[in-house]
């Protein structure tokens, strides 16, 4: 583990008040693939969701990047942002579709965090077992089977990398402010 990351860890109640989960290709990253992308990362950050994890740190969150990118892809992300924990495809083990909402569950279960006080953000439908596993859910983009949820369910939504700003709908699942 990053010694920036377990500074920070210490600091950190037993159990925090809330875990923000970040799925990254296509959402914290404006890129659908990590592979063969190198450091520094600067203009492929998602302006909207880029704030929303910097939200979250300030409230003394939890921050998890989700990724079915392996390790070494997320190492120099992993740097730049010292996440608390990072979930990741490892070899024979892809971190697709249930398999993120497996691990945000393990996740959960092993910090003591009610799901209800815990946020994620994600692009696509493939997403959505991570989207379904916490209490705020925020849809990035214009998915539309996640749309349609994030309609039914009041999610919080944010725009897809390059959109206008005025594509942002507010609702309660919208990144947190510190304060």
């Amino acid at each position: 583990m990053d010694t920036t990351i377990r500074a920070r860890a210490k600091r950190r109640p037993q159990v925090p008040a809330a875990v923000a989960f970040f799925d990254v290709e296509g959402t914290l990253l404006a890129a659908p693939d990590l592979a063969g992308l190198a450091a520094p990362l600067g203009r492929l950050w998602h302006p909207p969701v880029l704030a929303a994890l910097h939200g979250h740190v300030a409230l003394g969150h939890l921050v998890v990047l989700i990724a079915r990118a392996c390790a070494a892809d997320l190492a120099p992300m992993a740097r730049d942002l010292a996440p608390d924990a990072v979930l990741c495809s490892r070899p024979g083990a892809p971190m697709t579709g249930q398999g993120k909402g497996y691990a945000a569950r393990a996740l959960l279960r092993e910090r003591g965090v009610p799901a209800a006080r815990c946020y994620a953000y994600a692009d696509e439908a493939a997403d959505l077992p991570l989207l379904a596993e916490v209490g705020h859910p925020v849809v990035v983009g214009d998915d539309p089977v996640l749309l349609r949820h994030a309609r039914r369910g009041n999610w919080g939504r944010l725009p897809a990398p390059g959109a206008a700003r005025s594509d942002a709908a507010s609702g309660p699942g919208d990144p947190p402010t510190p304060g």
